[in-house]
């Protein structure tokens, strides 16, 4: 494994400092070579960019660009010990001579400043944000006049003192050991913006941000970059490695964020310049920008001016105008309307034609005068059809309706006609007028009606509704000639995640993809539809009547259709850090379900029940497979909705018991205990919790259920308070991610502990880390009001999840519970031993309380304590028990100094 680190020494001092973690993690890993590559900073870019690299060591401001452009993922952060303070991140210091009249930092207008670089963290951009939140822009040369002086920093130090620049800007620490080398008395300079030593144990002028990360390549295996980040934790401050690295340790990541935006607002982001802001812009051409304004403002006072005195003279043209128009536009309104008129004579020869007309079928006026009203019939138009429409109007005097015209470049335009006879008292039938209005756009939103009615507006198949319109007419004619036809449910998987993850405008382009690959794999009897969210069905007709061919040809559909979804779909994401989109390459997978139908005239229902079982049956048995229907399958969905629905029945019938599991610690004395939730069904018996937690997950049961628990936790808090030697136990309840998710959950908690009177620091909520995925900044706000009313939290099976170290500095957390699948291997696993000693130390460190599940041996149990975990819950120390029960047992085998 190669581990570039950015140099700012010479290679053999930098191999010099990071070899000995190299070989730490060596050691932490024997089948694994570690190799440190010092490199410049356009050597590590070109190192990153060609992927030579596994991990990467470099500065805050370096890391920010490798990792928006290269996708490097942070896994720790280096740690100093400074004055005995345990510290990950650092500052600026702006120092001028004791002496100096500069008091202030808006006192460094115009003086002479010396930093160490542009791109600086330490050395400049900290500063400079400060100096920029004061109206003072350090690159301007009317503000201040700026020079580099480079490393190392106590170039900076010596210029000031030699009076060559009048403020200095160095990191954090560098006037300290300067000191401390005899090299510099710190009561010669000055410290201007000084923080308070509570913020940070050295001088400091600035906002802190993070150290030094250790990051990994997009390219490096997750497992290989969990490895090195337990070594890199589990180096001590007293190893070889951290002396020479000098350093205190490493500890999970910070939040580097700070940095990239620091960056941004001084304009030294790589590329920003590329996008100047109005600021910039101005500041480059003040001078023009004036000039300009300048004869802009006068071009439209000139104009405003011209327009005035010309609209004076439109105005009376405009009132003499309009008296001469008034007569001539009351005279032709009638003929000239927006509706095509026509007048023919009595044998329907046209002998006027209205503009509209002539606009609505494309004819000049002139085109239509003397022609036969038969040049208007449209080309799907019948004679007969006009032949019947003339009769009726010699005889009832009037016709209306839809008619097609024909447009003079030959296409059907579709109108809505109406013809009367022209009478003359004496001479009797005159001629015809005829209206014509053209409806193609109501014709055009009738089709769009159908459309949304009949077809999915995001994919463009076929909906519900037409789905079953077809299937039905499918099912009659399979009926009628005696064929088979088929049936395919395919439901994508794991869909909702990428919803979740990437937002729901990337999941709609899998849907459209997907609609489109299933549109190139079918023939033209065959049909696909979308019932709706990530759902699609497939039909296929006219099967052959025998039921082994007609599944193996729907077989062989259903596979085609399996082997399309796992080609990479390509969809475009959004990057929150660049202004362009990124392509992802998203592989799918689906649960397919097919059964046949056509050998029974049945119900819909029934015949889209047995697709359903069988894509159900997909699921169960592990996703991406395709199931034909199966009676058995059917009856243990039955069998389980049964199951569901007597248990939205146990809590009002009392079927739910509460039974509690003790927790002990070093010395065996009772310290709480878990309340697990059990089921005795009256038919059934005892009913596992892995087979009715998820049901009532499903069903939303859980809610209540979850409450009943915390009540009945709360209700047994409140007994045990008036007990001398139980009234100091705390009792952890498990709480579901349904249950937390619920808006109103932390007053539910907060009604059930005033209504019991339970002391709320008594009560441990047992939470999953898969509930922070769901929505972070809610969480953290829900666990924090739960916290304040003095309640803690655990996070339970800790380590197994995939968020545990990116989250816990942030959770409000007051114990970690250490997952039974690392204790099992504990006395027979290096790894479980690496992985449980990582964890303690993690808890230890942030003052986290840790338990261990599922202890079952001495030998288990004596280890645990030898690496410093001192509460015990499992077997070995008590099944789980009724609360009767469990007060007898720790009256007579755990009791504490209280009894």
């Amino acid at each position: 494994m190669r581990i570039g680190v950015l140099s700012f020494q010479s290679p053999a001092d930098t191999l010099a400092q990071w070899v000995p973690t190299a070989q730490a993690l060596q050691r932490a890993m024997p089948q694994t070579r570690f190799d440190v590559v010092p490199l410049s900073y356009e050597a590590l870019d070109a190192a990153v960019a060609a992927r030579q690299l596994d991990f990467v060591l470099t500065n805050p401001e370096h890391y920010v660009v490798l990792r928006n452009q290269h996708m490097l993922r942070p896994m720790a952060t280096i740690n100093q010990n400074i004055a005995g303070r345990v510290v990950d991140n650092f500052g600026s210091v702006i120092f001028t001579l004791m002496g100096s009249d500069i008091q202030t930092l808006a006192q460094v207008h115009g003086k002479r400043v010396a930093a160490v670089g542009l791109n600086s963290l330490g050395g400049y951009l900290m500063a400079a944000d400060v100096f920029l939140a004061q109206s003072l822009q350090l690159e301007n040369s009317k503000d201040a006049q700026v020079s580099f002086l480079g490393v190392p920093h106590s170039r900076v130090v010596q210029a000031v003192l030699a009076g060559q620049a009048d403020v200095g800007i160095v990191r954090t620490g560098v006037l300290e050991q300067m000191a401390a080398a005899g090299k510099l008395d710190l009561h010669q300079l000055r410290v201007l913006n000084e923080q308070p030593s509570e913020r940070f144990p050295q001088l400091l002028s600035t906002d802190l941000y993070a150290e030094w990360p250790w990051a990994a390549m997009p390219s490096t295996a997750p497992e290989l970059t969990r490895e090195v980040l337990l070594g890199l934790l589990q180096i001590s401050a007293d190893s070889d490695a951290a002396r020479a690295g000098r350093y205190q340790g490493f500890s999970i990541p910070a939040n580097y964020t700070p940095v990239e935006e620091l960056m941004r607002r001084l304009h030294v982001y790589p590329g920003q310049d590329a996008f100047p802001t109005l600021q910039t812009l101005w500041l480059r051409y003040e001078h023009w920008i004036e000039i300009g304004l300048s004869l802009v403002s006068l071009f439209w006072t000139a104009l405003l001016i011209y327009f005035w005195r010309s609209n004076r003279r439109l105005k009376e043209l405009t009132r003499l105008n309009r008296e001469s128009q008034t007569s001539l536009e009351l005279t032709a309104a009638a003929f000239n309307s927006q509706v095509g008129l026509i007048v023919t004579d009595e044998l329907t020869r046209i002998q006027r034609a209205n503009p509209a007309m002539a606009f609505i079928l494309g004819f000049d006026e002139s085109d239509l005068l003397g022609q036969s009203t038969e040049v208007l019939r449209g080309a799907s138009v019948s004679p007969g059809t006009l032949r019947t429409l003339w009769e009726e109007v010699k005889t009832h005097g009037r016709w209306q309706g839809e008619l097609l015209c024909q447009h003079r470049d030959g296409h059907d335009v579709p109108c809505m006609v109406s013809i009367s006879t022209i009478r003359n008292p004496v001479t009797g039938l005159t001629g015809f007028v005829g209206s014509f209005a053209d409806i193609t756009a109501q014709k055009k939103s009738a089709d769009d009606i159908k459309q949304l009615a009949y077809f999915d507006t995001l994919t463009g198949l076929p909906n519900r509704r037409m789905f079953l319109e077809r299937l039905q007419t499918t099912l009659d004619t399979a009926l009628a000639e005696g064929t088979l036809a088929g049936l395919m449910f395919i439901d994508l998987d794991h869909f909702k995640n990428l919803n979740d993850a990437h937002g729901h405008s990337v999941g709609d382009q899998l849907l459209k993809r997907m609609s489109q690959r299933l549109g190139l794999l079918l023939d033209a009897n065959d049909l696909a539809a979308r019932l709706g969210g990530d759902e699609f069905v497939v039909m296929m007709a006219g099967l052959s009547t025998n039921e082994d061919e007609a599944m193996a040809s729907l077989m062989a559909l259903a596979e085609r259709i399996h082997h399309t979804l796992l080609e990479p779909f390509e969809l475009d994401t959004h990057n929150e850090v660049g202004l362009y989109a990124q392509t992802l390459h998203y592989t799918c997978s689906g649960s397919i379900g097919v059964a046949l139908f056509g050998l029974l005239d049945e119900p819909l229902t029934e015949v889209l029940k047995r697709a359903d079982v069988a894509m159900y049956k997909s699921k169960q048995d592990g996703r991406n497979l395709i199931r034909q229907y199966d009676p058995q399958a059917q009856k243990a969905l039955h069998a389980r909705m049964a199951l569901s629905n007597d248990l939205n029945l146990a809590l009002r019938d009392g079927q739910l018991t509460l039974l509690y599991q003790l927790q002990v610690d070093a010395h065996n004395q009772a310290v709480g205990a878990e309340c697990l939730m059990r089921w005795h069904h009256p038919v059934r018996g005892a009913v596992s919790p892995v087979e009715f937690i998820p049901l009532a997950e499903e069903s939303g049961a859980i809610v209540a259920m979850g409450d009943w628990v915390v009540r009945s936790a709360c209700e047994t808090l409140a007994r045990w308070a008036r007990v001398p030697q139980l009234r100091h136990l705390t009792l952890s309840v498990n709480v579901s991610p349904r249950q937390f998710t619920e808006h109103d959950f932390v007053a539910r908690v907060t009604h059930i502990l005033q209504d019991t009177g339970a002391a709320a620091h008594l009560l441990r909520l047992e939470v999953t880390e898969g509930i922070v995925m769901q929505n972070t900044h809610e969480v953290i706000e829900k666990m924090r009001e739960l916290c304040a009313l003095g309640l803690s939290f655990s996070i339970d099976d800790f380590g197994t999840g995939y968020s545990s170290l990116s989250y816990i500095q942030t959770l409000p957390l007051a114990e970690l519970k250490i997952d039974k699948a690392f204790v099992n291997d504990l006395t027979t696993s290096e790894r479980a031993q690496a992985i449980v000693k990582a964890i303690i130390a993690i808890g230890h460190s942030m003052g986290i309380t840790l338990v261990s599940e599922g202890v079952e041996t001495q030998a288990q149990k004596d280890q645990l304590l030898a690496l410093g975990c001192t509460l015990l819950q499992g077997y070995l120390v008590s099944r789980p028990i009724e609360c009767s029960a469990l007060e007898q047992l720790i009256a007579t085998k755990h009791s504490t100094a209280l009894l």
